[in-house]
């Protein structure tokens, strides 16, 4: 699969042409991965990860004895904007950079504190861009030491992040966001933008759980990857997961493989007076280390009232987050108040994060367990 993808990287210059832009693979120099950072002074650092075809020929073709080139390589440079820094990065690179092979963009904190409109601005108008790229942002590093983690599992780092990104929402641990999705967040006003998290774990790890939550295009704060996991089910955005539940002596996994979630918010004399929040969903026991037969249908109510309850606290936890730590509506209640109250909502869209955060909210969590699986008693000695 990473031969194919690498293949595919290479190609892409080569398909090409005919274009009115024609390129040569001998001409550029393939970005892979693009970092957006501010320094102290305010000037904008942009780093780019480039990958050498040679280099990965040579990894691929397993030659030995020779010294063999690094796959890939990353460069930053400051300027005033990001044009500008991308242009005279020429200064220090040997050939054209071709962008429409990114596959992540990596922001920085500091960046995106003072507002990611700019890069957005610059991404949109750029022909070059890749809207399926993934979008993260990096807590606690800088997207160039990010960028130039050297992962065991795959010669390009910039593959190995996106590939941790596509397990990672798998169990619903990060908030996907994709180029093209984050165009469309940003000019919704009735939603606030939340993009996916990344941190460094070593020189060779990165991880990708959890979620950075904006307000007005601003960095205000962050979701866990258990706050992250309620924000996507009350958002219906789950599609499996495990969740962990206590039971008595032990514990048990149950694998989450259909969620619903739905969101209302209620009116009364013109005004909103309360949030709700609805989640059904169905799973089956992964695992289960318990010493208590699982024979009756009660025994499996009281499973699904206590995946129920777990559930619920996860979305609980980041409502909470939401509403008092960052006064920003990521759920995207506005969007009811919009569609079903536009009246209302032309006279308080400016201030609806205001309004959002004080308002109470009523969570309902409904869990089925579909099958306890082939055998109902766990696994234990004879006595």
């Amino acid at each position: 699969m990473r031969i194919k993808k690498m293949a595919i990287l290479l190609m892409l210059p080569a398909l090409l042409t005919g274009c009115w832009d024609n390129v040569d693979l001998a001409d550029i120099n393939i970005v892979t991965a693009l970092g957006i950072d501010k320094a102290e002074d305010g000037k904008i650092i942009v780093t780019v990860q480039v990958v050498e075809p040679a280099a990965l020929q040579s990894t691929s073709s397993g030659r030995g004895g020779l010294a063999q080139p690094k796959p890939v390589f990353v460069e930053s440079y400051e300027g005033e904007t990001i044009y500008d820094a991308l242009i005279s990065m020429k200064s220090i690179v040997d050939k054209r950079l071709f962008l429409s092979t990114t596959q992540v963009l990596i922001l920085g904190e500091r960046f995106c504190k003072d507002g990611i409109n700019e890069a957005l601005d610059f991404l949109h108008r750029d022909y070059q861009s890749e809207y399926l790229a993934d979008v993260l942002v990096a807590k606690d590093v800088t997207p160039e030491q990010i960028l130039k983690v050297q992962p065991d599992m795959d010669v390009i780092p910039a593959m190995y992040i996106k590939g941790t990104i596509e397990n990672t929402a798998i169990r619903a641990k990060v908030k996907r966001t994709t180029l093209v999705n984050l165009f469309k967040d940003i000019k919704n006003k009735c939603r606030q933008v939340t993009i996916g998290q990344i941190t460094k774990v070593n020189e060779k790890t990165v991880k990708t759980e959890g979620t950075a939550v904006f307000k007005n295009g601003k960095l205000v704060g962050w979701l866990d990857q258990y706050q992250t996991r309620g924000y996507l089910f009350a958002t219906d955005k789950v599609k499996s997961t495990i969740v962990n539940i206590p039971v008595t002596d032990g514990k048990m996994s149950i694998e989450v493989s259909n969620s619903s979630g739905k969101l209302d918010v209620e009116f009364k004399n013109g005004e909103p007076a309360n949030l709700f929040i609805q989640v059904r969903l169905e799973g089956i026991i992964g695992e289960y280390t318990g010493k208590k037969p699982l024979n009756s249908p009660e025994d499996i109510y009281k499973l699904e009232k206590i995946l129920s309850q777990e559930v619920k606290k996860e979305i609980v936890m980041a409502l909470n987050k939401a509403q008092k730590d960052y006064s920003s509506d990521i759920f995207g209640f506005g969007t009811v108040v919009y569609k079903y109250y536009p009246h209302y909502w032309k006279k308080v869209m400016d201030e609806w994060n205001d309004v959002f955060s004080k308002l109470p909210a009523d969570i309902k969590v409904e869990a089925k367990i579909m099958r306890a699986g082939l055998i109902k008693s766990p696994m234990m000695k004879d006595e």
